[in-house]
């Protein structure tokens, strides 16, 4: 099954180009190819399908070069420099920039383009039985519409191709116009549920990874989510956008009404019964979230993974990696101070509620919590049963997440069966900043998940390399997001429901957390105390998986969680006991920059802006605030 996978994998992992061996398949724009060179054939036919999936995006790659949710998010800051995603980060970016405009938005269109293209002519293929051809038509189909639900996170309504043959490159378009908010909801919803109806509820190991009908339910449970959410769901900043013809993009006017559909939706895939939590006892939470994050494909027989993109580990791996740990590694990518503020303690209690006036210097401490942070000890760490000498107060108790997820300075580094040693990532450590060097983590953290310390890093080769760094089964969306969005959904019409309690808890019992009634009883029932509890959980169990980014702008909260960055003081030249780096400090090379970590958002960044040359193209309605 291993080489079966990793085959299909390889297929996938070119985003913008085509795989496919028949050179005929490389459409150029004065080239069109006609339906009976490509779809004359069973293999070309599949291998079209292929580069349709081909155009997702590089979700696996957190350094920003293709997609900026990642370094873009209060989650997490990487010290590269040079990336586009700075000028989000510190609002310097305008419509001209075209920024990341290929991977988030022609990318997609091309995507949408070819599955349209492929719709129109798989049923022509002689030699593929009307049963698979079915299946085939409803995958692109699926495809399509989760493009477009892509390009409505990003930048709102959309153009809405449908079935046309409207190429979107075309370039006189002058007569079009963003079709508005609920059109697209209602359009790719409907595409989504139409097409769950031909997919199959699982495939053989050989098409793992394909669309399935729990995929199209998935992402049309995120897809009502969002527009149930704040920013599309009648917010008074939009009620001025109005488009060339006079009529508002996004709706005027919220409607509770819609929480039940998103909550409906997601019930709609747990109904499936066919999904699970690996882990779902809590009886190993350290083993079943490595496992979930390490093994492609289900984990001892329960699949959590309802749609994923099997891709190399090397991106991720390169980006997490402590440079001491091998030859080329990268270590850039790594938790903010207020990730690792968010994670539990042991207890099930969250240790920082706050911070006096904003300032992340200024935690406010529940004291029922048990945190600290006043003194070092010996700790054992609960996943390598490494003794740490002298480590900070803050790091011991926490939930089993936070080990999953956070590697801080004075950590050892397993590789294999092979011990690297400690990892130091103050100045002038061996994974610290140094003047010559970028690849230090800007907080004075890195990111745990998805590394699979079996490995030997120390040995893997580079970017095609398939001994070490293997493959990963990125997850775009898995059955804990589905829970999340449920009761996220339940708790804003309906607070008092039980089902609100009973699947957070499943996600808090995986994790190896408390059950919330026991550990925060005056919150059932609360409705804006229990919202904020379960955005704290979608916060650590979802963390770097690029929702963040989305979650804090569609509930209209980045104005004020999208701010400074803080993380340990890097520039200290030792991690001893009581050493300065142990304080916390506003990261100043966040993104790479030499002075700055005060991120700047401004309301007009809840969306992207269209860009300027589609504005010249089209002259469509533009975003606000650009």
């Amino acid at each position: 099954m291993k080489n079966i996978l990793k085959t299909f994998g390889l297929l996938l992992l070119s985003g913008t180009a085509f795989v496919a061996c028949d050179d005929y398949l490389d459409r150029q724009p004065d080239e069109q190819l006609t339906p009976d060179q490509i779809f004359l054939k069973a293999s070309t036919t599949e291998q079209y399908l292929t580069n349709v999936y081909a155009y997702q995006p590089n979700y696996s790659d957190p350094s920003g070069q293709t997609l900026p949710w990642a370094p873009c998010a209060d989650e997490s800051s990487i010290a590269y420099t040079g990336r586009s995603y700075t000028q989000i980060n510190y609002d310097t970016w305008d419509p001209s920039i075209n920024l990341q405009r290929s991977y988030t938005y022609n990318n997609i269109y091309k995507g949408i383009r070819e599955a349209s293209y492929f719709m129109q002519h798989v049923y022509e293929c002689p030699e593929i039985g009307d049963t698979d051809k079915g299946y085939m038509y409803n995958e692109a189909r699926f495809l399509r519409a989760y493009y477009y639900s892509l390009l409505m996170s990003t930048f709102g309504p959309v153009f809405i191709l449908g079935d046309e043959p409207t190429d979107y490159e075309q370039e006189d378009l002058n007569e079009r116009e963003r079709d508005s908010w609920e059109k697209c909801v209602d359009y790719v919803t409907t595409e989504l549920y139409e097409a769950s109806k031909g997919l199959p509820q699982e495939w053989a190991s050989a098409k793992y990874g394909r669309a399935t009908k729990g995929a199209a339910l998935a992402i049309r449970s995120r897809v009502y989510l969002y527009s149930a959410r704040k920013l599309f769901n009648g917010n008074d900043l939009y009620k001025g956008v109005i488009d060339k013809y006079g009529n508002p993009l996004f709706p005027t006017v919220y409607d509770e009404k819609k929480w039940e559909t998103a909550a409906q939706a997601a019930k709609d895939v747990i109904d499936m019964n066919i999904y699970g939590l690996v882990g779902a006892d809590g009886t190993d939470p350290y083993g079943s979230l490595h496992d979930l994050y390490t093994t492609v494909g289900p984990v001892n027989s329960v699949t959590e993974m309802i749609f994923s993109r099997i891709v190399s580990a090397y991106n991720w791996g390169i980006a997490a990696t402590p440079r001491m740990a091998r030859s080329r590694a990268y270590g850039s990518f790594g938790p903010t101070q207020k990730l690792v503020d968010a994670f539990a303690m042991a207890n099930g209690r969250y240790p920082i509620t706050g911070y006096t006036n904003g300032d992340q210097t200024q935690p406010i401490i529940d004291p029922e919590s048990g945190y600290s942070e006043t003194g070092f000890s010996t700790f054992t760490h609960p996943i390598f049963g490494d003794q740490l000498a002298n480590t900070f107060m803050m790091y011991q108790n926490r939930e089993p997440r936070f080990y999953i997820n956070v590697l801080w300075s004075g950590c050892v580094w397993h590789s294999g069966n092979v011990n690297k040693g400690v990892v130091q990532l103050y100045t002038g450590g061996n994974s610290g900043y140094a003047a010559t060097q970028q690849n230090y983590p800007a907080t004075g953290y890195l990111a745990g998940k998805f590394i699979d310390h079996t490995k030997d890093t120390s040995t893997a080769g580079d970017s095609t390399s398939t001994d070490v760094w293997d493959f990963i089964d990125w997850p775009i969306i898995r059955y804990a997001e589905i829970l999340l969005n449920y009761v996220e959904a339940l708790n804003e019409y309906d607070p008092g429901n039980p089902d609100i309690l009973t699947y957070l808890n499943m996600v808090r019992k995986r994790a190896g957390v408390p059950d919330i009634e026991k550990v925060y009883p005056e919150a059932v029932g609360n409705q804006k105390q229990m919202r904020e509890l379960i955005r704290r959980e979608r916060m650590v169990e979802l963390c770097y998986e690029n929702h963040r980014y989305f979650d804090i702008r569609t509930w209209m909260i980045a104005e004020t969680e999208h701010g400074d960055v803080y993380g340990m003081n890097i520039d200290a030249t030792n991690h001893n006991a009581n050493s300065a780096f142990w304080k916390r400090t506003l990261s100043t090379r966040d993104s790479g920059l030499s002075a700055n970590g005060h991120r700047k958002f401004s309301p007009r960044g809840y969306l992207f802006p269209i860009s300027q040359e589609e504005m010249d193209r089209t002259n469509c309605t533009q975003n606000y605030g650009w």
